[in-house]
């Protein structure tokens, strides 16, 4: 009897020890996703509903004027413009969202009916790759009325991540001594795409 009471302890003791870590791996598991929201939970034919805090600048649909990519800007001047830009929220292996400010960097988007159909294509076109990567990135930024940028997580703020397809409404720059276009923003779309 001892004998068994004895190997019953013991089967206890590490089974305890293995809930114990199987119940801290679930919560761990718990606590690095992202929110139901953000993964899509609501999504109505295709189309992902991620809260933004600031709805006001969202754009319920997409500008009516013509879009120009980060390149079209450069190639205006450096003179400010009113612009609807096109891209993709994208900086590389870098994070494209400036810490504690909803800032942002966009990159140009490949040229529309080249390689269409192709998910892949920009990547494996050795001129679409050339002509991406010469492009200048953009860097958006939504500003408050004493001209600093809004505080904040533009990915809460405007319900927007790495990869979305955006057109951005407001004013561009070009400046050469970054080879950026900088963008005071006052609205942005989200593609659906």
């Amino acid at each position: 009897m001892n004998r068994i009471g004895t190997w019953n302890r013991r089967q206890r003791g590490p089974f305890c020890a293995g809930g114990r870590i199987a119940a801290g791996l679930v919560l761990i598991l718990c606590i690095g996703c992202e929110s139901a929201t953000e993964q899509g939970a609501g999504e109505l034919g295709g189309s992902v509903t991620r809260q933004a805090t600031r709805p006001e600048l969202l754009l319920a649909e997409m500008p009516e004027d013509a879009a120009q990519s980060p390149t079209d800007v450069k190639d205006a001047g450096e003179a400010s413009q009113s612009v609807v830009l096109a891209g993709r929220i994208d900086a590389g292996d870098l994070d494209p969202f400036q810490p504690a400010q909803v800032a942002f960097v966009v990159t140009q988007l490949p040229d529309e009916g080249h390689g269409e159909g192709d998910p892949n294509h920009a990547d494996n076109c050795p001129f679409c790759k050339r002509k991406l990567k010469n492009a200048p990135k953009a860097i958006v930024q939504f500003r408050d009325a004493d001209g600093n940028v809004l505080a904040g997580d533009a990915r809460q703020v405007l319900g927007v991540r790495k990869g979305d397809v955006v057109y951005v409404t407001g004013t561009a720059q070009y400046d050469a001594a970054v080879d950026s276009v900088m963008v005071d923003a006052s609205g942005v779309y989200r593609s659906p795409n």
